[in-house]
């Protein structure tokens, strides 16, 4: 060796040594690391179902996923609205300790919670629902969306089940569904094994799309009637197992004891099909409601700390649909009715009671009138323990409101992830809505027909069993009488 290397040699050895080290690091690190599989813990009492004991997740499997996908389809949607510790979160684990139950685990916030059944009028079990016969190496299950929007995110609560959402119309014939939210005569079905999805978050009165011309056109509709296996409301009540059924106190008692006002309304559309706005004139003759929105001077922006006025000074809320139509629910009996300390009043009991827990809410059609209807709501204000049985549900149930906004666990039954697992049955199951004109657009009633009943009493519905008591109601005239 030259003297001139040896010097340099000797005056920087250390630094060439350390830079020799960092290349290695660099280099073969990464690789030693995304092969080490992330802790699964297994408690006695807890068994992972054998379909996700067998899950590989890797510790950076948005890597993984995003590459397998792009070798079948070329670049996929990225889901956009999912923080990279949503990507790397495991799936929620079910139970099976001889009856069915399924960890819930919100990612917006929130402890865990274990459900044994869903309310729905569909004949699915929970187990069928959250069960997903798919395969990890191979080829994932397509959802074409052809004009309703959407993207990989709504796939955030299932995403061990192998499912992709385009938006490529190219992909059409290796789409396993395609879904449509308004006619386009250009879409022509591949074959009869691929599922058509009517998409529509809105009655068939504010959808407005009619297709009398096609009976046997749709096989599935995702929105929010539930006699479809892709159901999605915006809410939904869920039995809890044992494990996390709760005890009294089940309501806030010093909040409730405080509260002064009558009932609050929160409402953007002033004139509706439903003409629900002809009841709430009329009730606001015999009884205190404050309407905010654009349609009165009263103000209160979504989401924002006037809403705490409900848990606070507010005894009812109103959650009435502006259309009276079939499973037709307004998103805010799940989201203002009952996520507050607040009994909500509805329209029509009979639709809205298979889906909410038990005596949960007031129904106007069980009175024979307006003025009876007054009457009862001022006995509940003034009767602070027969107000508070109206939260005994709490003990059991449980409801979810589904906002859009976090793609988790909760999604899992309904929706995108029930079309991915439907995609992944074989043989493919048969589903078909064979006069759509009649399942969706004969679904509601005539503008204005239940609210013409209610205001003139000629309700045909039979009236509730609290309401119809005797004892109850002799209890409520009494105070009526002393109170006037």
């Amino acid at each position: 060796m030259s003297p001139y290397l040896r010097l340099f040699y000797n005056k920087w050895k250390h630094l060439l040594l350390i830079v020799a080290i960092t290349y290695l690091c660099i280099l073969y690190l990464p690789i030693f690391g995304a092969q080490q599989p992330l802790e699964v813990t297994d408690q006695s009492h807890h068994l992972l179902s054998a379909h996700q004991q067998n899950i590989q997740l890797t510790g950076r499997p948005e890597v993984v996923v995003k590459k397998s996908l792009e070798e079948y389809h070329g670049p996929i949607i990225p889901p956009s609205k999912l923080t990279n510790n949503q990507e790397n979160e495991k799936p929620p684990e079910s139970l099976n300790d001889g009856k069915f139950v399924f960890k819930m685990d919100p990612k917006g916030g929130g402890e865990p919670f274990y459900i044994e059944d869903i309310m729905t009028s569909m004949n699915t079990t929970l187990k069928e629902r959250l069960t997903c016969k798919n395969q990890q190496n191979v080829k994932p299950k397509i959802l074409l969306t052809w004009n309703a929007g959407h993207g990989m995110e709504n796939l955030g609560g299932c995403r061990d089940w192998n499912c992709m959402v385009v938006n490529d119309k190219s992909k059409l014939n290796e789409a396993d569904a395609v879904m449509i939210a308004f006619d386009d005569p250009s879409f022509k079905r591949r074959d009869s094994e691929q599922y058509t999805i009517y998409f529509s978050q809105e009655s068939p009165m504010n959808a407005g799309w009619h297709m009398s011309q096609r009976r046997d056109f749709f096989n599935l509709s995702l929105g929010f009637r539930h006699d479809t296996a892709a159901a999605s409301p915006y809410g939904y009540t869920v039995k809890l197992a044992p494990q996390s059924r709760k005890s009294p106190p089940l309501y806030d008692s010093l909040l409730v004891d405080k509260k002064t006002k009558g009932a609050a309304w929160f409402v953007s559309h002033c004139g509706t099909n439903s003409k629900r706005e002809n009841i709430v004139a009329k009730l606001q003759e015999y009884f205190p409601v404050d309407i905010y929105g654009g349609c009165r001077k009263l103000k209160c922006p979504r989401n924002t700390p006037c809403e705490d006025a409900l848990d606070t000074d507010y005894h009812f809320y109103i959650a009435f649909e502006n259309s009276i139509c079939k499973d037709y629910i307004t998103e805010k009996l799940w989201n203002q009715g009952y996520r507050r300390e607040i009994i909500p009043v509805v329209l029509k009991r009979s639709i809205v009671e298979p889906f909410v827990p038990p005596k949960s809410f007031i129904a106007v059609d069980d009175f024979s009138s307006i003025p009876e209807l007054a009457n009862y709501l001022k006995y509940l204000m003034s009767n602070k323990t027969a107000y508070g049985e109206f939260f005994n549900w709490r003990s059991d149930y449980r409801v979810v409101f589904l906002n859009g906004a976090n793609h988790d666990a909760l999604e899992r039954p309904w929706g995108f992830c029930q079309v991915c697992r439907l995609m992944w049955e074989s043989p493919r199951q048969r589903h078909i809505i064979e006069d759509f004109d009649q399942w969706w657009g004969r679904s509601c009633e005539h503008d204005g027909e239940l609210a013409r009943k209610i205001l003139t009493g000629t309700v045909e519905n039979k009236p509730a069993l609290e309401v119809n008591n005797p004892n109850l109601r002799d209890r409520i005239n009494n105070f009526n009488k002393n109170n006037p």
